[in-house]
């Protein structure tokens, strides 16, 4: 029910405009609209399979700030999402017998709903000091640990307390948030996942450093009795968790050369409770690394041309008491393996090459080239990890030998126009691998396509 009541925050928030005329306290708003297209072509690589799908979405999302006074202020973020043509019919006769609306929708994303995505109020103790509580999006580093992700139609969110200390040199932030309260039975009276942890961002570098960030997190989680068993904790999960995440990010920069670096490391326990109270614990252990080059040849449309690439960890083999499947958190997930989103990090290596470049001001062109693999391939070793759409296209995954899972070529551009509007084309053509065309995976060996249409307005 948090999230279904942003009405009521909104009309609360509104009276408040009138104090604008008292001299201290302000009221502003910045708001968002976009409305997206897509075109899957074989989606799950079968022809005898889903031969295409097509879709529709709009979100809109609406930030209110409000300003009491040089030392307290607060922010919302409202959002509405809908999937063209559901849960808002008028025809009174499809509102009836097997075509009436199902009870349980329309569901947090459904297009009826108005939710909160963040909410939370900040303290400026002194110039260098604030704290937030509440609800809210925040970004470590370049986003590929923890994110918004706002590319999704609900970005990720965090409630508890974020505390931001801010030097020139430097920026410091301890972050305590509570993750979720889960429901179930569980060795802890009030089950609960909570994620703590320092951040820091170095300010003052040399010319050539342009960004360093160092992070340590501790995840805890209660595990729910009888509904564990899994692999992942990416997103809500039963499992119970005792993990240290830590890791860095720097990138440089000499004259048209550039490269950034990520490194992450993860290690603790996974703990599952069998229903009567019978404890499995796994030694829970992953990493990642990534690396990028790029050349800027400013004087050709502003070309740049990069290489990258990623790996990290799999599970060597299933039959023990390890997992080491790297779980990619709460990473920036869209375009993380492909803009195609049908793959994800976990057991996952991707070699990239790309080339981006502006043919006119206001237009961005890019394309990228990438040749996906499996870290870890043997016959009792984990599968791989799906992305946002892999999730619902491509199978599971068997576990088999072979290691490529495919190639994609990514087209994309972009053109921004005055007073805020932006268009964004995009294809991708997927080639699967062995991997797919093995036949523990049903032999799927049909090339995919992907087209969206994007169109943003900013106010």
């Amino acid at each position: 029910m948090r999230r279904v009541l942003a009405a009521a925050v909104l009309m609360a928030f509104l009276p408040t405009a009138n104090a604008q005329d008292k001299g201290k306290a302000d009221l502003s708003t910045n708001a968002e609209y976009r409305a997206r297209f897509f075109y899957f072509q074989n989606p799950g690589f079968s022809e005898t399979g889903l031969s295409s799908a097509t879709s529709a979405e709009g979100r809109f999302k609406l930030g209110l700030n409000y300003k009491a006074n040089e030392k307290i202020s607060a922010h919302v973020t409202l959002l509405h999402n809908t999937n063209f043509g559901i849960d808002n019919n008028t025809d009174p006769a499809a509102q009836t017998g097997a075509n009436a609306p199902a009870v349980s929708t329309p569901t947090t994303e459904g297009d009826n709903l108005i939710s909160v995505n963040e909410a939370y109020a900040t303290w400026m103790s002194s110039d260098d000091l604030n704290f937030k509580v509440g609800r809210m999006n925040w970004t470590v580093g370049d986003g590929s640990i923890v994110s918004a992700n706002d590319w999704e139609k609900v970005p990720y969110s965090f409630e508890g307390l974020l505390g931001s200390w801010e030097q020139e040199w430097g920026k410091l932030q301890l972050a305590l948030f509570k993750v979720r309260n889960p429901t179930g039975t569980s060795a802890s009276a009030v089950p609960q996942h909570n994620m703590y942890g320092l951040n820091f961002d170095l300010k003052t570098m040399p010319e050539w450093l342009k960004a360093v960030n160092a992070h340590i997190f501790k995840d805890n989680a209660d595990a729910i009795e009888g509904a564990g068993g899994g692999t992942t904790v990416m997103g809500p999960t039963t499992n119970g968790l005792d993990t240290m995440r830590y890791g860095f990010m720097a990138s440089f920069g000499f004259n048209a050369f550039d490269i950034k670096a990520n490194w992450e490391k993860q290690s603790g326990k996974m703990k599952n409770i069998a229903v009567g109270g019978a404890k499995t614990e796994l030694d829970y252990e992953g990493d990642m690394m990534q690396v990028e080059a790029g050349y800027t040849l400013a004087s050709f449309m502003g070309s740049r041309f990069f290489v990258l690439y990623h790996k990290d960890s799999g599970d060597e083999t299933g039959a023990d008491s390890k997992l080491g499947t790297y779980d990619s958190y709460y990473t920036d997930a869209h375009g993380g393996a492909g803009y195609m989103d049908l793959l994800g990090w976990g057991n996952l290596t991707d070699i990239a090459v790309g080339w981006t470049m502006k043919p006119a001001d206001k237009t961005d062109v890019g394309i990228t080239y990438h040749m996906f693999s499996r870290t870890e391939a043997s016959a009792t070793s984990a599968t791989y990890t799906r992305g946002t759409y892999g999730a619902t296209f491509l199978p599971a995954g068997a576990a088999n030998d072979k290691d490529d899972l495919g190639t994609e070529i990514d087209l994309w551009a972009t053109h921004h126009y005055d007073g805020g509007l932006s268009t964004t084309a995009f294809i991708g053509y997927f080639t699967p691998g062995d991997y797919f065309k093995d036949p523990t995976n049903g032999s799927l060996d049909d090339k995919a396509m992907f087209v969206m249409l994007e169109g943003k307005a900013t106010f």
